[in-house]
C-alpha cells in the first residue's frame, strides 16, 4: 500500500527502470547488486524490476520488448497501465547515474522500514500485548533485518581478489605471526589469527582456569582483552590473578584462591596488588547474569570498533547463555561478530566432545584430565585448525593456586622428572 507521507524516490525509480532497457541492459549487474524489488517504491516498479532480475539472472538479453515479454508471462504487465508502461521509454536518456540513483532508492527504502518497524513497536506498546523486554526483542530483530539487507554483496571474482586484496591480506596475518599466548608449548603450535576458537571439556577440568590464564597472558604481551563471564565476578577473577602471581613467586606457597578471597594475607600480595592497579596492560571483565546472545554482542561491539586493533575475547561459557533459539544459533550469532570485527573470539563450551556448535569454529580443543594427582595433568587437543595443523600440549595444573604450566617433554629424563611431581 501506498503512503505519500512516506520516504520516496519515485521519478529515479523510472528513470533507472528505464536506464535497464538500455545498451542491452549494461547496467544491470551494477543495480542489482544494490537494489532488490522491494526497495522501489511504487508496485508497478517492484514487477518491471523482478522481471529485469529474472532475465539478468538467465542471462537473457534485456530491452523493453523482452522485459514486457516476460511480466505477460507472470500475467504481471496486464497489472501495469499500459500508458504508464510505454512512458518509461523516455524517462532515462542516459545511464551515467543508474547506480548514485540505485543508492539514493535504497536509502528511500531503508527509510519506510525503519518507519514501519517503528509504528509495530509504538502499537505493541501501546496494546501492551508483550512484555518489554520481547517488544524489544521484536524491535531488534527488525532493525537486524534492515542492517542485512543495507549490506552490498560480498561477491568478488577470482582474479579480482587477487589483483586488489590478496597481498593485503597476507601483510594483514603477518603482523599476527608473532602473538604469544605466554604458554611457550601452545605457542609453538597455534598462531592466534583472528577466528573463533571453541574450547570443550567437562566441569572441573580448568577450562575457567586455563582462558582466565591464557587472557591475562595475551594482555601482558600487549593485546586489548576481554573476559565475558556468566560465572565468576570480577573479585574472583582478580583473586585468581593474585594466586596465579603469587605463585610464581612464591612456588611452594599454600595460600590458595579461596584463602585470598578470605582476606589470609601475605607481604607479597602487597606489592602484587599495586602492580595490577598501575598496569598499563589492556584487560577488562564484563559480568553477566541474563544478557542474552544480542545484549552480549551489543555490549561488545562498542568496545571492539573503538581500538585500534581488534580484541581477544573470551567467553565463559556457551551453554549459560539464555538462548531463545538454541545454542546453535547463538554460536553462529558469534561467528558472524567475530567474522564482522576480525576479533580473537574463545568461547568455553561446558561439553566433553565437539557438538554441532564447534562445527562453526576455526580451531577446536578439548581439556582432558590425564591424571588426578596433584598436580594435575592437563592434556589439550586441537580436533580442528583451519589455521595449521591438529596438535596436543600437556600442562600441570595447580588446581588450588589456578595456574597452568606448560608441560615441555624432549626428553626421556624429562618425561621420567615431571612423573615424579
Amino acid at each position: 500500500m501506498i503512503q505519500n507521507d512516506f520516504p520516496q524516490a519515485v521519478e529515479m525509480e523510472k528513470k533507472i527502470l528505464s536506464a535497464l532497457f538500455m545498451k542491452n541492459g549494461l547496467i544491470v549487474p551494477k543495480v542489482v547488486a544494490i537494489l532488490k524489488s522491494d526497495d522501489f517504491y511504487r508496485p508497478e516498479h517492484q514487477m518491471i524490476f523482478r522481471a529485469v532480475k529474472r532475465l539478468h539472472d538467465k542471462g537473457s538479453p534485456i530491452d523493453f520488448l523482452t522485459v514486457e515479454e516476460e511480466l505477460r508471462k507472470v500475467n504481471d504487465l496486464q497489472k501495469i497501465d499500459r500508458r504508464y508502461w510505454l512512458a518509461l521509454l523516455d524517462a532515462a536518456h542516459s545511464t551515467a547515474y543508474a547506480e548514485s540513483y540505485a543508492k539514493t532508492i535504497k536509502e528511500k527504502s531503508d527509510l519506510r522500514k525503519i518507519i514501519c518497524a517503528a509504528q509495530i513497536i509504538i502499537e505493541d506498546a501501546r496494546k501492551e500485548t508483550l512484555p518489554p523486554r520481547e517488544i524489544l526483542t521484536k524491535a531488534q530483530s527488525a532493525l537486524d533485518k534492515i542492517r542485512r539487507d543495507r549490506q552490498p554483496s560480498t561477491k568478488i571474482s577470482f582474479a579480482d581478489f587477487f589483483a586488489n586484496h590478496f597481498k593485503n591480506k597476507v601483510d594483514e596475518m603477518k603482523s599476527y605471526a608473532n602473538r604469544k599466548t605466554g604458554f611457550s608449548n601452545l605457542d609453538a603450535k597455534q598462531i592466534f589469527n583472528p577466528g573463533l576458537y571453541i574450547i570443550c571439556a567437562t566441569p572441573e577440568v580448568g577450562k575457567s582456569s586455563f582462558c582466565g590464564q591464557i587472557l591475562e597472558q595475551f594482555a601482558r604481551q600487549g593485546d586489548s582483552c576481554i573476559f565475558c563471564s556468566y560465572e565468576m565476578s570480577c573479585f574472583e577473577f582478580c583473586a585468581k590473578s593474585v594466586a596465579r602471581e603469587i605463585f610464581r613467586k612464591v612456588p611452594n606457597t599454600d595460600l590458595t584462591v579461596a584463602d585470598i578471597q578470605h582476606g589470609v594475607w601475605l607481604p607479597e600480595i602487597n606489592q602484587i596488588v599495586a602492580d595490577f592497579a598501575a598496569a598499563e596492560f589492556d584487560l577488562q571483565i564484563l559480568e553477566l547474569q541474563d544478557e542474552t546472545v544480542d545484549d552480549l554482542l551489543d555490549l561488545l561491539k562498542p568496545l571492539c570498533t573503538d581500538k585500534s586493533e581488534a580484541p581477544v575475547i573470551c567467553l565463559d561459557y556457551l551453554q549459560i547463555i539464555p538462548a531463545k533459539f538454541g545454542i546453535e544459533n547463538s554460536g553462529r550469532k558469534i561467528k558472524k561478530f567475530q567474522r564482522d570485527t576480525n576479533t580473537t573470539f574463545i568461547v568455553v563450551s561446558n561439553s566433553k566432545e565437539p557438538s554441532e556448535t564447534e562445527f562453526i569454529a576455526d580451531v577446536v580443543w578439548t581439556l582432558q584430565l590425564s591424571e588426578e594427582l596433584q598436580p594435575q595433568k592437563i592434556l589439550l587437543k586441537c580436533l580442528k585448525n583451519r589455521q595449521g595443523t591438529k596438535y596436543e600440549c600437556s600442562f600441570l595444573y595447580h588446581s588450588a593456586h589456578d595456574y597452568l604450566e606448560p608441560l615441555i617433554l624432549s626428553t626421556d629424563s624429562d618425561l621420567e622428572r615431571k612423573e615424579e611431581l
